[in-house]
């Protein structure tokens, strides 16, 4: 199926698209496409362990792994082996995306569609968390269509914790329980965040290397930089983290002198203690460039093609959050391309000094879109300075690296060699020319199952024809909210769509939306309005009574606050944020 409008005749058929629509199910692999036994014959091979390309080479694939590369012309193969034409294109190890955040299953499929065959999930909701190891097992066993996931759950911070999903941790006690807690849990590694102190860090990193887990993080904000490298951090998730730690960049944008100039006789130190302690690094410079991007014309995103792709609740996110709604927007312009410019030079630095840097995108946070970002990525590397070679290194072997290093020594990914998981890209043009035909995708391979780029397609169509759906449902919440007494018609399309529970949520999730759009254009009064609406609609979902809770604490109400957090738990018991925001809000009362 092509990304052209979808068009059917006769009853039966439109009958059965409007259910799948209305009620998907997941992406599953075909039956057809899940044997792990074929060889590709007659396809340029780029296997990344080192700068070269071998062309005219068959490759055989058996039981999800390469068994060999080798010549075409002296190459005999067994009786009934499938085979694949190659057609001269190219056939490169899959990207690996190694800093995300995963909101919906749907982004799967987007990331395959972009050749992305890996990705790490950095962390959420334990109950995203839990989701996404049940699709891993599925992807594994070749009954769903996306890459092979490695997640935790919950972030670990200080106390106050700085994101409002993580776990706040005062005491050294509290943080080798959390990590152990997510051990016990099934997850793969442990991610920190801005506002752990020193001795909670400590026994992060202790209790983690006990378990068996990897420390990857922001660098913490609250002592000396160079501690958390030496201290046993095995990998920092943006090259900005130096920015705001090693070379005190301002934090914050209110009053923010203009003068500031990174002190870069400091860089060799920095170079050391991550060289000496073996920590990774994500340059993830499209972040940054992309924060720009935005700030110079929303349109640069919103009329993106991939738009169409991006899942509803997404898409609402990120016109709620981008970065124009920033406070102080012209100095954190000019802050960001401090930052940009200084990241740029550490990315190119580290890279001549050996430091394992790979590829990590923070998809799909405003501007990110879920596997297109990783060729943001790709063309930020060459911008820097890279070569084609080392920018692609980063997203394929370099990862294969820190899979081994950090996430599963079993595992070996990231080149086209016999032994290795036959996760892998055909491309209809060689990315060693130019990075940019990386995007020219014709078919993706992950543990050895292949799925054709025109597969891919359908799926995406049908979730763009899904989207379609509900925005639809979207633009009426809007037109409602405009009203005087908007209670009524946002009844009737409830109504309306009572049998579809996504819907539902994602009415719920447009509303909270408006609510705290209005709290950041400081319409304190309208942004009550709305989230009490959201409370009397959807009484029965503990997210719609603490946020209106947040608010209400915003505004220095702190005994109705707790009443309404108390509600959110009444609702349900183990949504752990308005517990951990009740037990705040009264230890500080006592104080």
């Amino acid at each position: 199926m092509s990304d052209a409008p979808l068009t059917h005749s006769g009853n039966t058929v439109l009958l059965l698209l409007l259910v799948s629509l209305l009620f998907p199910v997941p992406a599953l692999a075909q039956d057809s496409d899940t044997s792990r036994d074929f060889a590709i014959v007659g396809i340029n091979v780029i296997p990344m362990d080192e700068e070269r390309r071998l062309d005219n080479q068959t490759v055989v694939v058996t039981g999800g792994v390469i068994q060999s590369v080798s010549d075409t012309a002296a190459t005999t193969l067994p009786p009934g082996l499938h085979q694949i034409s190659g057609e001269g294109r190219y056939l490169m190890p899959g990207l690996v995306d190694l800093h995300i955040h995963l909101r919906h299953e749907d982004e799967l499929v987007s990331n395959l569609a972009w050749g992305v065959t890996t990705v790490m999930h950095l962390g959420g909701s334990g109950e995203l968390g839990q989701r996404l190891l049940g699709y891993r097992k599925e992807i594994r066993d070749g009954t769903r269509l996306g890459p092979n996931i490695y997640t935790t759950g919950r972030i670990l911070d200080g106390d106050p914790a700085v994101a409002s999903s993580a776990v706040s941790l005062a005491t050294p006690e509290q943080a080798r329980a959390a990590v152990k807690d997510l051990k016990s849990d099934g997850y793969d590694f442990i991610k920190t965040y801005n506002n752990v102190s020193q001795p909670v860090f400590a026994a992060i990193v202790d209790e983690a290397n006990r378990q068996s887990l990897s420390v990857f993080g922001h660098v913490p904000r609250n002592f000396d930089a160079l501690s958390a490298l030496t201290g046993g951090q095995d990998a920092v998730v943006h090259t900005e983290e130096f920015f705001f730690t090693y070379f005190e960049g301002p934090r914050s944008t209110a009053n923010m002198s203009r003068d500031f100039e990174p002190d870069m006789s400091k860089l060799p130190a920095l170079v050391k203690a991550l060289v000496d302690n073996d920590v990774a690094v994500m340059p993830d410079l499209s972040f940054t460039f992309t924060n720009l991007l935005m700030w110079d014309g929303l349109e640069n995103v919103w009329s993106d093609p991939e738009f169409a792709y991006l899942q509803p609740d997404t898409a609402s996110m990120w016109q709620a959050g981008n970065i124009n709604r920033r406070d102080n927007l012209e100095n954190f312009i000019v802050r960001g391309q401090w930052k940009y410019n200084l990241m740029q030079e550490l990315t190119i630095e580290f890279q001549k000094a050996g430091i394992l840097q790979v590829i990590g995108t923070d998809a799909s946070l405003p501007g990110l879109f879920p596997g297109k970002a990783v060729h943001r990525e790709l063309t930020e590397l060459v911008k820097a300075g890279t070569s084609n070679y080392d920018a692609l290194a980063m997203g394929t072997a370099n990862a294969g690296e820190f899979v081994k290093r950090y996430l599963d020594k079993d595992v070996l990914v990231g080149q086209i060699v016999p032994g290795y998981r036959a996760d892998f890209v055909i491309l209809n043009d060689d990315p060693l020319q130019d990075v940019r035909n990386a995007r020219a995708i014709g078919a993706v391979v992950v543990n050895g199952v292949y799925t054709d780029k025109s597969q891919l397609d359908e799926r995406r169509a049908e979730q763009r024809a899904r989207y379609a759906i509900f925005n639809g449902a979207r633009d009426n919440v809007d037109s409602a909210l405009l009203l005087e007494s908007p209670d009524a018609p946002i009844q009737e399309l409830l109504q309306d769509h009572r049998e579809n529970p996504d819907i539902l949520k994602a009415i719920e999730r447009r509303i909270n939306a408006a609510g705290y759009a209005a709290a950041f254009a400081a319409e304190l009064d309208r942004s009550e309005q709305l989230l009490e609406l959201n409370t009397r609609l959807f009484p029965l979902s503990a997210n719609t009574w603490d946020s209106l809770a947040e608010i209400v604490l915003g505004r220095g109400d702190d005994e109705r606050a707790v009443q309404l957090y108390r509600k959110a738990l009444e609702v349900d018991p183990t949504f752990t944020n308005a517990a951990e925001n009740i037990d705040r809000i009264l230890e500080n009362t006592e104080r």
